[in-house]
């Protein structure tokens, strides 16, 4: 369980290059689901707020929980070129990508970026990538997209 003391000892502070925002990051390892996954813990004057903890690690021990639901939707969501790729596309794992907390944000408390990985012709790779918000432990929407760092509404 990570702690707000554990995240501003061990997690690195990051300000951002333009604007104002800065945030915590550190790389856990979901076991089974993509080799490292980008946390980042949104602040303001280097501070956490102790619900955007309590978020992160609700998250962390309720995550599959939620797999279904995406997987669901990225079958949902293929184009015309994936379909007859579906079976391959549905055993493939699906992969963490960066999870962010931010800092007061109305719209949602958490954002998942996730997506899977297919194989298109021998050597040629294609990424699904996925952004899922949520807002009080709940899926509020998830879209597939190009540019996973705007909103998805």
């Amino acid at each position: 369980m990570l702690t707000i003391e554990k995240i501003k000892r061990d997690f690195s502070h990051r300000k951002a290059f333009t604007g104002n925002s800065e945030s915590y990051h550190d790389s856990p390892i979901f076991e089974g689901y993509g080799n490292l996954c980008d946390l980042y813990f949104k602040s303001n004057e280097k501070n956490i707020k102790q619900e955007q903890v309590d978020t992160y690690n609700e998250f962390r021990k309720s995550f599959k929980n939620y797999l279904p639901e995406i997987d669901n939707y990225i079958l949902r969501s293929l184009r015309d070129s994936e379909i007859k790729l579906r079976d391959s596309i549905r055993q493939t794992k699906l992969t963490l990508d960066i999870i962010e907390i931010p800092f007061d944000n109305l719209k949602y408390d958490l954002v998942l970026v996730c997506g899977k990985t297919y194989k298109k012709f021998l050597i040629l790779k294609r990424n699904i990538d996925i952004r899922v918000e949520f807002k009080n432990r709940q899926i509020k929407s998830i879209q597939r997209k190009r540019d996973i760092t705007l909103d998805n509404e």
